[in-house]
């Protein structure tokens, strides 16, 4: 009898895990990116549902307890899949992530509720204390969620992780929208959310299982595991923060200047015109005034993010296709990996980003009503560039992280978000509230988010010896310069005429980069290669 030869069995199984993981890629990146889609269907269909100052304070709610959500689910699933992947007992592992959030998530849930009054004071709004403090039940519930993600991730049930995100996608959308076509206000809309947690939680432990009883001799303890969530954590802590810092200072200053304003009115009533005060008891309210001054830089932030958000969707297939080795064996590997993914980035994300930034009143009044577009127009232009910058600072960051300088990212983002913090805190109350003071704190956040992927570029290139090219950067600024004034002199018109000037705006920008030679046969060479790997499963 012949004897096998033993390299054939690990040859299909490699060829096997390969194209397992191809599909997984795709799986995730698919259901990311529907994510990404209902969560901006939410976005718009709020205003046409909410009053201006209950969608600003929705807005309020939900950029307080999004980055805390999100550096639970990224940290959690980072965590719990990579321990999940080092061990034979994925049950095991899977049990240590749901006791790890006995003390972890449970106290951050906990002490979020019980912050709740100090962040509405710092709003100057009492009236957040009550959604606040009602949302700490879905930072929790994300944290427990996540571990049945990241197990499943682990165990490389990618199709039970895409599908557990599209489901809960699709819950929270059916729960916060019904809530908010109910009329139950801002509270009812939160508690939607929370049903929407409450209601995957229970799918997630149905589908991917509870751990079960473990063996004792296979019980991981949960200190490893929560030393890796806490070093993740703070990276993703200042991330996510640079994401809603403005909306924060922007609440605040705002909600201050009408209180100030307000105090100041009856006086004015008696000294020019106190025959009003015989028309009634009337009293402004700062903090309605500061909600719906959110909710116009809310509608701009929302768009704005789309670049941001497509490079981010993109990742899940790019990145995974580099081997780790990338990072360890090949420097000049790494440098052609760092430079391509950050000028594919920049491309790309700038097409997006010049298309809005062109004609940005038009744009909003697409998807808003009029006068979200009229105050909120010169704010969607400085995000729409900053978040192109935006873009190359998660990138960069992500490459840090992934080389072992998360240090280095740490640093960055802190720095970034300093500098986003104390600009918008001198700037803000400097500016007049409506499309003077949105515009300021766009603006300021734009360029402070330019710095931040510049200082990125700085460190990776000084790491790793590569970034983006100067030459590539020029090209880019010419054909955004060459786009804009053309996507501006286009004559205004409706819905469809507005997004094909867009279309137009973003053709003209990449056909001078064409011109210029930045695009062309080696970029089509380079995507045709990708996809043919992808095609056989083959993991770059």
């Amino acid at each position: 009898m012949a004897k096998a030869d033993p390299t054939d069995a690990p040859a299909g199984a490699s060829e096997a895990t390969s194209r397992q993981a191809g599909r997984g890629v795709l799986f995730i990146a698919a259901a990311k990116l529907y994510f990404m889609v209902i969560g901006l269907f939410i976005q718009l269909r709020l205003p046409a549902i909410l009053s201006h100052a209950t969608f600003g304070a929705y807005s309020v709610v939900n950029s307080v307890v999004s980055p805390l959500n999100n550096v639970m689910v990224t940290g959690s699933i980072q965590a719990v899949s990579r321990f999940t992947a080092q061990t034979d007992a994925a049950r095991a592992a899977q049990a240590a992530g749901l006791r790890m959030h006995l003390v972890v998530g449970v106290p951050v849930a906990l002490a979020f509720a019980a912050a709740a009054p100090l962040i509405a004071w710092a709003f100057g709004d009492g009236d957040k204390a009550a959604p606040i403090a009602l949302a700490a039940l879905i930072v929790g519930g994300y944290a427990f969620y996540a571990v049945f993600v990241g197990a499943a991730n682990g165990r490389r049930q990618f199709h039970k992780q895409a599908g557990l995100d599209m489901l809960f996608a699709t819950l929270r959308a059916v729960a916060i929208l019904g809530a908010a076509g109910a009329g139950l206000g801002v509270i009812g809309v939160i508690g939607g959310w929370v049903a929407a947690v409450v209601g995957i939680l229970v799918v997630a432990a149905l589908w991917v299982g509870l751990p079960g009883k473990v063996a004792p001799a296979e019980r991981q303890p949960i200190g490893p595991m929560v030393r890796f969530f806490a070093g993740v954590a703070l990276y993703l802590a200042l991330f996510n923060a640079l994401m809603f810092v403005d909306t924060w200072l922007l609440k605040a200053q705002t909600a201050s200047h009408f209180a100030d304003a307000g105090a100041r009115l009856p006086g004015a009533l008696v000294g020019g015109a106190s025959w009003l005060s015989a028309l009634g008891d009337y009293r402004p309210a700062p903090a309605a005034l500061a909600d719906v001054q959110v909710a116009y830089y809310a509608a701009a932030q929302n768009l704005a993010r789309l670049s941001y958000q497509a490079i981010i969707a993109a990742t899940f297939v790019v990145f995974p296709l580099v081997s780790k080795s990338t990072f360890s064996d090949d420097r000049d590997t790494t440098r052609t990996y760092v430079q391509v993914t950050a000028r594919y980035s920049l491309i790309f994300a700038t097409a997006i980003g010049v298309a809005m930034a062109a004609n940005p009143g038009p744009i909003l009044d697409v998807v808003y009503p009029t006068d979200y577009a009229v105050l909120g127009g010169p704010a969607l232009a400085a995000l729409a560039i900053g978040n192109v910058a935006f873009s190359l600072f998660a990138i960069g960051g992500t490459i840090l992280n992934g080389a072992g300088y998360t240090r280095d990212a740490i640093l960055t983002a802190g720095a970034t978000l300093a500098l986003a913090a104390i600009g918008n805190l001198v700037a803000i109350p400097m500016a007049e509230p409506g499309r003077q003071a949105l515009a300021v704190a766009a603006s300021v956040t734009g360029a402070s988010m330019v710095v931040g992927a510049v200082l990125t570029g700085v460190v990776l290139h000084r790491r790793l010896g590569a970034f983006l090219p100067l030459a590539s950067v020029a090209r880019v600024v010419l054909a955004v310069g060459v786009a804009w004034a053309v996507g501006a002199l286009l004559p205004s018109g409706g819905a469809l005429v507005t997004l094909a000037e867009a279309a137009i705006t973003a053709i003209v920008f990449l056909a001078v980069l064409v011109a210029s030679r930045e695009l062309g046969r080696r970029d089509l060479a380079a995507i045709s290669a990708v996809r043919k790997k992808r095609g056989q499963g083959v993991e770059a």
